[in-house]
């Protein structure tokens, strides 16, 4: 009869936790002499390693470690950017007003007040929208540079 003995694995297994291991393996080692031997093993060294002192620090590690962290840097102000960005648009839309003010007036004579208003309302609605997903994403790109 050839006899397959049991992997490290499996004798580890055995070893360290006897009730949740296969029927098959317990059956194993109770007829293999070797086996059996190993276990042994894995078990005498396993009850070393609890039996051994926790290792303990003539330091303060957690003091050591916020030592070497780099220091927060100052926070930059990127206020300044979102004014001239903002002072660039009004005078951007304002040179627009001024150079076809004649225009306008044809361009919308033929729609309701209302309707004006809601497309005015909604292209801002938009836009502010966009230019403040816009800021975040580069506040947060900002943020990441500046932690390295």
């Amino acid at each position: 009869m050839v006899t397959k003995h049991l992997t490290d694995n499996e004798v580890q297994q055995y070893a360290v936790d006897k009730a949740n291991c296969e029927t098959g393996i317990d059956k194993h080692i109770r007829l293999c002499e070797e086996c059996r031997s190993k276990v042994e093993v894995y078990q005498l060294l396993i009850t070393g390693i609890r039996q051994q002192p926790q290792p303990a620090f003539n330091f303060n590690l957690a003091e050591l470690v916020v030592q070497q962290l780099p220091s927060p840097k100052e926070k930059t102000s990127d206020r300044l950017l979102l004014w001239v960005l903002v002072f660039i648009g009004v005078g951007f839309i304002g040179t627009i007003f001024y150079y076809f003010e004649g225009s306008f007036v044809y361009l919308f004579s033929g729609i309701a007040a209302i309707f004006i208003y809601l497309i005015i309302i909604t292209a801002l609605t938009v836009i502010t929208g966009l230019f403040i997903a816009m800021y975040k994403k580069y506040d947060s790109e900002m943020k990441l540079l500046d932690s390295y």
